[in-house]
């Protein structure tokens, strides 16, 4: 025979459950309507807001239509039309995570069983009610049903954050990639610059010194004298053309014609 889920009994997540007020409402099914009046005025005070429905029928109905989920549905056993394990069995079709109390005042243990093998009620309340033990059943339960409630809203949360953050990490990767691309496209330019100035640097050292074997050269011609300057005139003239033009030619330039 499968246990009976236990409520904690002191379970208390987000404050004192004696002075919180629950979101979700309890569901109070007798066709007793001065049993589920009691039962009412007991959790009244609790913050607790209760709902009642005087059949099985008609609470299926609730639960169907309801806005909200209930925390709670608190049911007798002894009912005409649908017994009370008959509609917390159909109740957990409807809301599986709303919390099941079976109240009698008859001990139908055979009901009781079939309802726990069914997995259709959390805990059997034998009437009458002890009223210390029945509320603080009903805050246990009702504190662990919004305690499940809001850890699956956090655990939906935290998965959307969760593909929110892989969307930008992708977009993240694919920037980096472009970036990277621009980069290495970069890094190719720069070495394409490198080598043509370092080609610059060493075109520049070998007409520095093409120049200085023609200012040499001039100042040797100095020493001539007026007779022979016509001559070394000509001579120089020709040189310096010869070497200006082999600078040109390296750099890309056309000499103009010699006069």
């Amino acid at each position: 025979m499968p246990a009976l889920k236990q409520w904690p009994k002191t379970l208390n997540l987000t404050g004192d459950p004696l002075s919180e007020t629950h979101t979700y409402p309890v569901l109070i099914v007798d066709d007793e309507k001065p049993i589920a009046t009691i039962i009412q005025r007991l959790l009244e005070p609790k913050n607790i807001t209760t709902e009642y429905a005087a059949d099985g029928e008609q609470a299926l109905l609730k639960m169907r239509q309801a806005a909200t989920p209930y925390s709670l549905i608190i049911s007798d056993q002894k009912m005409p039309e649908m017994t009370g394990d008959a509609l917390l069995e159909k109740a957990a079709l409807i809301s599986p995570d709303t919390a099941r109390f079976m109240m009698s005042g008859y001990t139908d243990l055979s009901a009781i069983i079939r309802a726990i093998n069914n997995g259709a009620i959390n805990r059997f309340i034998p009437k009458p009610l002890d009223k210390e033990t029945f509320i603080r059943a009903v805050l246990d339960a009702v504190a662990q049903f919004e305690a499940d409630v809001e850890a699956k809203r956090l655990f939906e949360q935290a998965k959307t954050q969760n593909l929110k953050l892989f969307e930008l990490y992708k977009e993240l990767k694919q920037e980096t990639q472009k970036f990277e691309q621009v980069m290495d496209g970069l890094d190719a330019e720069i070495a394409e610059l490198t080598h043509r100035m370092d080609v610059l640097k060493l075109a520049d050292l070998k007409d520095k010194k093409v120049l200085d074997r023609i200012e040499q050269s001039m100042e040797d011609k100095k020493l001539l004298t007026q007779d022979n300057f016509a001559g070394f005139a000509a001579q120089v003239r020709e040189e310096v053309y010869i070497q200006f033009q082999d600078i040109a030619i390296r750099n890309g330039l056309t000499m103009p014609g010699k006069n």
